[in-house]
């Protein structure tokens, strides 16, 4: 009796272990190096957002998941966020693993997806939405959970 709850806890343990580890696509030979930039609001509380630029338009914080993620809502990665050296997360100025991600459901890029892919648990995935959708009608993919920042309402 015992042996087999041994086994049991074992083959629980491997499982669990192996379901922290998810492998999300690989950077790119040519993946842009994004600059975290900043966006002020003047017009609501939320006044100061993390921003990034993709093919011309400005992105800033939206959400994060609502639920599980699975990474066949994937398109691919398209680059990392530059890390500098005040950064808390990063003692190696070639750190690349906070990447940025389009969204297989999302043709028209409304939104990015981040993702520190050096951290193994714990970790979610945070959405970043096109600042010229505001106030537009867009389909929100359905994993993604919006924070309530004022500015998009």
């Amino acid at each position: 009796m015992k042996t087999r709850a041994c086994i049991a806890l074992l083959a629980g343990i491997l499982t669990i272990s192996g379901c922290g580890r998810i492998e999300y696509p690989a950077l790119p030979d040519d993946a842009i190096a994004f600059e975290l930039g900043t966006f002020e609001d003047t017009e609501s509380d939320d006044a100061l957002f993390g921003m990034i630029e993709y093919n011309g338009r400005s992105y800033i914080g939206y959400g994060t998941i609502n639920n599980a993620f699975n990474t066949k809502y994937i398109d691919g990665c398209v680059g990392y966020v530059i890390q500098d050296e005040n950064s808390s997360s990063v003692a190696d100025p070639d750190y690349k693993n906070v990447r940025i991600y389009t969204l297989k459901d999302d043709t028209d890029n409304n939104f990015l997806m981040e993702f520190d892919d050096s951290v193994e648990l714990m970790n979610q995935p945070f959405f970043y939405r096109a600042i010229d959708t505001k106030g537009k009608e867009i389909k929100v993919p359905d994993y993604i959970d919006e924070l309530g920042y004022e500015f998009w309402n």
